[in-house]
């Protein structure tokens, strides 16, 4: 119920529009918003929100936009910081086959920005970093 109340309030303020700009996070498991890796919310399309109930980080029971929503914003920004992200950092940016969710955000007419700290950024070549400054 509060997934659909949600998903109704989004799409009405959307009306019919992607999102301007998504700031986004990413957990050290490479999940972001509630998609967690492997769960079978990844394939969810036909749903602008979508009710996890067995998260598998805390809290259990979750509300996240799907994957084509993130995928139609104009705009995806991730900001991450901490060591704890660098492995899956490396792996998003770094690996065209990961499938981590972070990964699966690809804005299809937008921007894609990654915002990252020292330490977030520390397994990333040489080669990556300098594409991105």
């Amino acid at each position: 119920h509060e997934a659909q109340d949600y998903a109704d309030k989004v799409e009405a303020a959307l009306d019919g529009k992607p999102f301007d700009v998504l700031l986004l996070g990413l957990g050290p498991d490479g999940h972001t918003c509630s998609l967690f890796p492997e769960h079978p919310l990844l394939d969810v399309d036909d749903r602008t929100v979508a009710h996890i109930t067995d998260s598998p980080k805390p809290p259990p029971q979750r509300v996240t936009l799907t994957l084509p929503v993130l995928n139609a914003a104009r705009a995806a920004i991730f900001v991450c910081t901490g060591a704890s992200k660098a492995i899956v950092v490396q792996d998003i940016l770094e690996n065209k086959y990961s499938a981590l969710p972070g990964a699966l955000v690809r804005p299809t007419n937008g921007e894609l920005h990654w915002l990252l700290d020292e330490a977030a950024a520390a397994e990333l070549s040489a080669a990556t970093r300098s594409a991105s400054v």
